[in-house]
């Protein structure tokens, strides 16, 4: 539970929520380090450099911004406590390199202090999933607009899953920009800010034929690909072009427990891709499936029809293929398939560098196909739900 009784709280080097649940009943100087007693009977050691350097003071963090105003080099190397203290259950810091008691808020100091605990699973932590999925996570498209907790649970949805819908939002136009801009930053391609799944007579991509699409990411090319696509049908009378959706993370986890030789292939190989267009030349290199530093899956890299030739030695080359091919057998396997019918108010979102999306093909004479589409970046979505939460709390 939060405590409010606390007069006067410093402010904090972030906009975070810090609740104070517990409060410093004591602490003492040792050295370049406070040890701090909390009213539970837990004990906290913090570094006076980290202190030091997150004083709530205007000279060293702004008070508007909240970031930090000093480089490192502005805290002496040999920078130690003279004195520690608690006051009202606030703890005060006198450091050698200024004559001042530095105060710290105690929901901050519990937060940022380390009490060996276990850290918190990841709130956007992937669920994995295949066939076996009912159906995407769907929302009320209007509900959604007019409710930010609504809203909230479409994103974390989106973030576990790697695909979200919101259904039965109105016709009108801007509308996809207006819903990708509340989450953040739209991000422009060659392709222009919003592409549309329009048939073109000279069609710059396979997108824009009525051609099926195998399971892929888009924008294999770039050397970041968009972390986000967002898909609004408006309209859809034409027979067939049924979406489909693979979890490619699902993919790659099974690739690991089953053919190990084929994950260490798939994980280290590189491939060059590049997008084939009169008027532009992007090009980029990575492997099918890219690895965090703990070895978690972070992306999938698989625009197929944006492969370059792989110039290597024979040996090398057969390798590539082979170990593509193994990778879009198992993509394409109706078992990890999710089919969907875009009806118009959908709007799908996908973590491009996770779902992998295509389509079946469709008659282009028979009905009306309006699909419009943006790109964004991971990077708003988990920003968008931190912030979505801390004014929850």
């Amino acid at each position: 539970m939060r405590d409010e009784t606390l007069p006067d709280l410093p402010y904090t080097p972030d906009f975070e929520t810090w609740p104070v649940t517990h409060r410093p009943v004591a602490a003492q100087a040792e050295g370049d380090a406070v040890r701090v007693i909390w009213a539970d009977g837990a004990e906290s050691v913090h570094l006076a450099r980290l202190l030091r350097e997150n004083s709530p003071d205007a000279d060293t963090i702004h008070p508007l911004s909240r970031e930090l105003l000093i480089s490192p080099t502005a805290i002496p190397a040999d920078l130690s406590v003279r004195s520690a203290s608690v006051e009202n259950g606030i703890l005060g810091v006198v450091f050698t390199d200024r004559p001042d008691t530095c105060r710290y808020h105690p929901g901050w100091l519990r937060g940022t202090a380390w009490l060996g605990q276990v850290p918190e699973p990841d709130p956007a932590a992937p669920i994995l999933w295949d066939a076996t999925l009912a159906e995407v996570p769907s929302f009320d498209g209007p509900a959604a607009l007019a409710d930010d907790a609504t809203f909230l649970a479409w994103l974390e949805a989106l973030a576990h899953h790697g695909v979200a819908r919101l259904r039965g939002l109105p016709e009108r136009d801007g509308l996809l920009l207006e819903i990708a801009g509340r989450i953040g930053t739209i991000r422009d391609s060659n392709f222009g800010r919003v592409f549309t799944s329009a048939i073109q007579d000279d069609p710059t991509s396979n997108a824009y034929t009525s051609h099926a699409l195998p399971p892929h990411t888009d924008l294999a090319s770039r050397e970041c690909p968009p972390g986000l696509q967002f898909l609004h049908c408006r309209e859809n009378t034409t027979t067939g072009g049924m979406g489909t959706y693979v979890d490619g993370y699902r993919v790659a986890e099974d690739i690991r427990t089953e053919d190990q030789e084929l994950f260490e292939t798939l994980t280290t190989l590189d491939w060059t891709f590049g997008n084939r267009a009169r008027d532009s030349d992007y090009r980029a290199t990575g492997p099918v499936i890219a690895l965090d530093a703990q070895g978690a899956v972070r992306e999938i890299r698989y625009t197929v029809w944006l492969r370059q030739p792989v110039v290597a030695p024979l040996d090398e080359q057969r390798r590539a293929y082979e170990s593509l091919r193994a990778f879009a057998v198992r993509a394409e396997d109706p078992r990890y398939r999710m089919e969907v019918r875009y009806a118009a108010g959908d709007l799908f979102a996908f973590d491009n560098r996770r779902a992998l999306h295509g389509r079946t093909g469709y008659d282009a004479a028979g009905g009306a196909r309006f699909i419009e589409g943006v790109y964004s970046d991971r990077d708003e979505l988990w920003s968008r739900i931190r912030v979505l939460r801390r004014d929850a709390r």
